[in-house]
């Protein structure tokens, strides 16, 4: 359903985007009799883009039964590792999947995706993720870098099909030192070799502290935030369209259906 609604909504803006430089050219010619027949075109797009933003129209785009209740317990001790996992993505998703990049003591990259990463903090400003270790005990690259005083910048791919591409090539496991910057044609921002030219947004921040998990091989690592990167000074309306994982490796664009603002949180005004 979100993808036929994504595809309704962007056709919708394009018609509009096309009624109003045709408004513009015949303002030009000077043919004004027809701009108002554009202009009523445009409301009227304006008016089912709301409506599909609100959910009025969620009915056209679903032909799916209403959700059985979740009535069925699983425990999740007697689970295998795979399974687990699985239900876990399954259920505490979508979320957005960063491409880290750190520095190693020789001034070597390393870029890594990660979808743990989440806001625990706005002041101080803090995030936190999960470390897991390789096969052979060893820390992953990012942790490493990160304890040895690497900053690290977070990017927020595109939620495009080069954007998945991207997270699954420097996913590949490769020798300490080695640049999976280097697996494909990759460019990052003038003087920034951690910032990929492709990001949405980036977020850097640096290594404050790591806590061991219980029974875990995983360390929960907390992350100080030093600067957000973005394309303007101009602070976003809403959330950003960003690549997100959906389950245990799909990748997809984040959620563009309906939304509806919750404020209770703040208190009486």
């Amino acid at each position: 359903m979100t993808d036929e609604r994504t595809a309704v909504v962007s056709f919708l803006k394009k018609c509009n985007t096309y009624a109003q430089a045709s408004i513009q050219r015949k303002l030009e010619r000077g043919e004004e009799e027809d701009i108002p027949k554009w202009e009523a075109y445009i409301e009227f797009n304006d008016h089912a883009l709301e409506e599909i933003a609100n959910g009025t129209l969620d009915r056209w785009f679903s032909d799916q039964p209403e959700s059985a209740p979740p009535i069925h317990r699983l425990p999740v001790d007697s689970m295998e590792h795979v399974d687990r996992s699985i239900w876990l993505n399954s259920v505490l998703s979508p979320r957005p999947v960063v491409v880290a990049g750190t520095l190693n003591g020789e001034g070597e990259r390393n870029f890594a995706p990660l979808s743990s990463v989440m806001q625990v903090s706005t002041t101080p400003p803090y995030l936190t993720a999960s470390f897991s270790i390789h096969k052979d005990k060893r820390p992953r690259d990012t942790h490493h870098n990160l304890r040895n005083g690497s900053t690290v910048v977070l990017n927020l791919m595109p939620p495009t099909p080069r954007g998945a591409t991207i997270v699954d090539e420097t996913a590949t496991p490769l020798p300490r030192g080695e640049d999976e910057g280097l697996l494909l044609p990759l460019e990052t921002v003038p003087e920034q070799p951690l910032l990929l030219q492709e990001a949405v947004a980036a977020i850097e921040a640096s290594f404050v502290e790591e806590h061991a998990l219980p029974d875990a091989v995983a360390t929960l690592t907390v992350l100080k935030v030093e600067a957000v990167w973005f394309s303007t000074t101009t602070i976003p309306a809403g959330g950003l369209d960003v690549l997100c994982q959906h389950g245990r490796d799909d990748m997809t664009p984040s959620p563009q259906g309906w939304k509806q603002r919750v404020e209770k949180h703040y208190g009486p005004v």
